[in-house]
C-alpha cells in the first residue's frame, strides 16, 4: 500500500534523502531535456533540504521505500501550488503521482485552501510527447489550463539558459 507522509516529520536518513533527490532530478532531466539540454538539474540538494525543513515536501512510500515526492506551498490565503512532482519511472502506472497530488489537494482543503494553481513549462513552438502526456494527465485530474505565460515574465534570468523558446501553461483546480 502506498503511504504519503511529510518528509520533515519522517526524518529522512541521508540515503533516503538521496533517493528522493534522485527521483526528482531524473524526472525533470528526462521530461525537460528538450527545454534545457542534456544533464539538466532542476534544483540543488540544498534547495531540496530547505523545502523539507520548511515542511513543504511529501514523500510516497511503497513497502518502506521512497518511490516519489512533491513540494506543496502556499501562494495566497486561498490558493496553493505544488511543484517538484516526481515518481520512480520503474514504478510507472502504480498511481504514485496521482496519490501525491490527491494528498496535496486534501492538505490544501484542510488548510482552508480553495484552489490549486500550477505552472508547467513547455516549448513554445513544438510538441514534446512527455509534455502532451502530462497535459492530458493533469486534465484527467481535473486541472484546467487558464492561461499561458511567457517564461521571461516569471523568470527572466532563466530565459538565456533555454535551448528553445518556452512558455508556462497555468493550470487551476477548484477544490
Amino acid at each position: 500500500m502506498l503511504l504519503i507522509v511529510s518528509a520533515h516529520s519522517f526524518q529522512l536518513t541521508e540515503n533516503q534523502f538521496q533517493r528522493l533527490y534522485e527521483i526528482i532530478t531524473v524526472a525533470y532531466a528526462e521530461t525537460e531535456k528538450t527545454l534545457w539540454g542534456k544533464g539538466y538539474v532542476r534544483l540543488t540538494e540544498d534547495e531540496l533540504r530547505q523545502f523539507i525543513e520548511q515542511d513543504e515536501v511529501y514523500i510516497a512510500l511503497l513497502k518502506g521505500k521512497i518511490v516519489g515526492g512533491v513540494r506543496m506551498f502556499q501562494l495566497t490565503d486561498s490558493i496553493w501550488s505544488f511543484s517538484l512532482l516526481g515518481a520512480d519511472f520503474e514504478m510507472k502506472g502504480l498511481g504514485i503521482g496521482r496519490a501525491l497530488i490527491h494528498h496535496v489537494e486534501q492538505e490544501t482543503a484542510q488548510r482552508n485552501g480553495k484552489q490549486i494553481r500550477i505552472e508547467v513549462l513547455r516549448p513554445e513552438n513544438q510538441t514534446i510527447a512527455s509534455k502532451e502526456i502530462l497535459k492530458n494527465w493533469y486534465q484527467r485530474q481535473g486541472y484546467k489550463i487558464v492561461k499561458v505565460i511567457p517564461l521571461q515574465e516569471l523568470y527572466p534570468e532563466k530565459e538565456k539558459l533555454l535551448k528553445v523558446p518556452a512558455v508556462f501553461d497555468c493550470y487551476e483546480k477548484m477544490l
